[in-house]
């Protein structure tokens, strides 16, 4: 009885799998009709003893199978020599065969062997072998159900693997980093961390460079500290902007060191081992520590502020007002950095406006192993800077600095990654994802990445939508299947029903909502339906009036410089005017540069001067604008009279 029950145990585990032994592969199959695919051990009457991967055995009777199977096991046993040991382990030098019938099940024993057999191989050729075995396998639907899981997707991520060196390789032509390769590639969970953070717009064999080069250079520490080199990675492939760390100061007043990603990673963990950061970088994910590897200062910067500045994590946030505000450079309307040198501590010494104060305040967090990031947005007097930070891990406080009496939307950041745009929406949607990014949804990355391995292939969209039910609010997944369905679908409806579907999977992300209802109005006008297109078009300025007023204000421009482009004139005054009336109580200067720049800048160009100045003269009727001598929004009002006059 306790035989059969460990039978019925291990036939549970349908989707973890067993070793290759010398024993051909099979798959096994129950008197009650269940498969498995197992690895038999010995025979001792009428038991027998398998072994799953992870070295546990299981005894039952040779009855619970097949009569088939029955058969087979008989005799399999008779053509053994007496003397056979049937647990004996295959020789490392046995070649591995390249069919989906003999695909071994992955296991760490076996991509050991894999790697004594072929290291010195050519990786080009065993991963186009590799590539053409795993599609037989998903297209073949009684292996793919047998396979589909932990053992495909290992031997999925050991071909990127394979295919990013071979990359790297070639732009590369040497070997300095192969020993480091091949360990992290004998290492699932860190190769893991690694091709988990990748992005379709990395440049990846770059990063994987940077990775082994750590791992080279710190092989005591790569294992504790994966996610921290894959961070250093994952940023440092790409060169920062021009402008960095904003355009506000000249670049050759920013202290800079050249250092390379892997110095800086031994300062890091050197720091953390004297105690001189807020955060453990071993307990971070790729995701945070990446807000915080993001800058180019020396390590005199930092050493400095360890030093020198107090404020700790709990209250960290405090830190933006402690930077004096530079008021004579406001009111003279100097908005570049005048003093020369911008170290960390002349800003503390002669203080600086809003972006100073969140280039401080966000340079210090990094100094001490705190995650942050600058927001610039725009309110009712114009521009303005502030800064975010991790307050616990998973939390972010996005807000410090923000003028209360202003009011601003959103904020704008810089993803260190891709050196994108995101928003404060975007990185509290990108904390959750990070955060649910773990288990059964983890299983999304893999069908992710499979589809963008497979472009072309049938199951392309098949994989991307198993990604997107897996992870509903996987953005780039999302993305990928909307490009996919522009170029390749022409039935309507079904356009139709993806932008429905979209709208319901990010219903809580405003920009996200709204590139689905532009799509899906988009769609409406394709169907010959303007009226619901333009209801859909007209809702995005109503939901966002008060909350999130700066899509609003987008829409609503698009909408009016549409009607310019036809030459509606009246239509586009008439809109224009009820916007101002909309938004004159949140407006600033989301409703100057969004909408009243462009507006009048096209009607000057289109030879309507008088149009032009009425739309000025209607904002300084209602009061909607800070035009005072001194504002921020002032001054560029001037420069636009300048240019139509």
């Amino acid at each position: 009885m306790k035989g059969k029950l460990l039978f019925v145990v291990c036939l549970l585990f349908l989707s973890l799998h067993f070793l290759f032994a010398e024993f051909p592969f099979r798959t096994w199959t129950s008197s009650s009709g269940v498969r498995i695919q197992a690895r038999l051990i010995s025979k001792n009457g009428d038991k027998l003893t398998i072994e799953r991967s992870d070295s546990k055995q299981f005894v039952f009777p040779l009855s619970l199978l097949s009569v088939a199977d029955q058969n087979y096991v008989r005799s399999a046993i008779e053509k053994k020599s007496p003397t056979s040991s049937y647990s004996r382990p295959i020789p490392p030098s046995t070649p591995m065969q390249g069919t989906p019938e003999t695909l071994p099940i992955w296991s760490p024993a076996i991509i050991e062997k894999w790697w004594f057999t072929h290291q010195d191989g050519d990786f080009e050729k065993l991963s186009n072998e590799l590539l053409s075995n795993l599609r037989a396998i998903w297209t073949t639907k009684e292996e793919r159900s047998l396979r589909e899981g932990r053992d495909f997707f290992s031997w999925f991520d050991h071909l990127r693997w394979l295919q990013l060196y071979e990359k790297l390789h070639s732009r590369k032509g040497d070997h300095a980093l192969k020993e480091a390769f091949i360990e992290i590639g004998k290492k699932a969970s860190l190769q893991k961390t690694f091709l988990k953070a990748l992005n379709p717009n990395d440049k990846q064999d770059v990063a994987l460079e940077i990775f082994l080069s750590i791992a080279k250079a710190h092989p005591d520490s790569i294992d504790k500290y994966g996610a921290l080199a894959v961070a250093y990675a994952v940023v440092f492939d790409q060169p920062f902007p021009r402008n960095w760390p904003h355009h506000q100061v000249s670049a050759k007043d920013v202290p800079f060191a050249p250092s390379l990603p892997s110095q800086r990673f031994g300062q890091m963990i050197k720091a953390h081992l004297a105690r001189k950061l807020e955060y453990d970088p071993s307990q971070l994910s790729v995701t945070e520590l990446k807000f915080v590897v993001d800058h180019r200062l020396p390590a005199s910067e930092l050493e400095w502020v360890r030093g020198s500045v107090k404020f700790r994590r709990s209250s960290f946030g405090k830190i933006f007002s402690s930077i004096e505000y530079d008021r004579p450079r406001l009111e003279g309307a100097v908005f570049s950095w005048p003093y020369g040198n911008y170290s960390l501590a002349s800003i503390q010494e002669k203080g600086g406006i809003c972006v100073d104060q969140a280039y401080f305040s966000s340079m210090s967090g990094k100094a001490k192993g705190i995650p942050t990031l600058t927001f610039v947005g725009q309110g009712s007097g114009g521009g303005h800077a502030w800064f975010g930070f991790l307050k616990n891990p998973g939390r972010w406080e996005t807000d410090c600095g923000r003028y209360e009496n202003q009011n601003y939307p959103v904020g704008n950041a810089i993803d260190p990654q891709t050196w994108q745009l995101i928003t404060d929406d975007e990185l509290g949607a990108l904390a959750r994802g990070e955060k649910n990014l773990t288990g059964f949804r983890g299983k999304a990355v893999d069908y992710f990445a499979w589809a963008l391995a497979n472009p072309k292939e049938l199951f392309y969209r098949e994989s991307l939508q198993r990604a997107r039910t897996l992870h509903p609010s996987y953005v780039e997944v999302w993305q990928k299947e909307a490009n996919w369905i522009e170029e390749n679908l022409s039935d309507l409806r079904e356009k139709r029903n993806f932008w429905d579907a979209w709208l319901k999977a990010f219903s809580n992300t405003v920009d996200l909502k709204i590139e689905g209802q532009k799509k899906l109005a988009d769609v409406y006008d394709e169907m010959g339906n303007p009226r619901q297109a333009e209801r859909i078009r007209s809702l995005i300025v109503k939901q966002n009036r008060s909350g999130r007023f700066d899509l609003a204000i987008k829409e609503g421009a698009e909408q009016i410089m549409n009607k310019l482009e036809k030459k509606l004139w009246a239509d586009a005054e008439k809109t224009y005017e009820r916007m101002v009336k909309d938004f004159e109580k949140t407006a600033g200067g989301e409703l100057y540069y969004n909408l009243v720049r462009p507006y009048v800048e096209t009607l000057a160009r289109s030879g309507r001067k008088e149009q032009a100045m009425d739309a000025i003269e209607y904002l300084k009727k209602r009061n909607v604008l800070d035009l005072g001598p001194g504002s921020i929004i002032g001054l560029e009002m001037q420069k636009l009279l300048q240019k139509i006059n």
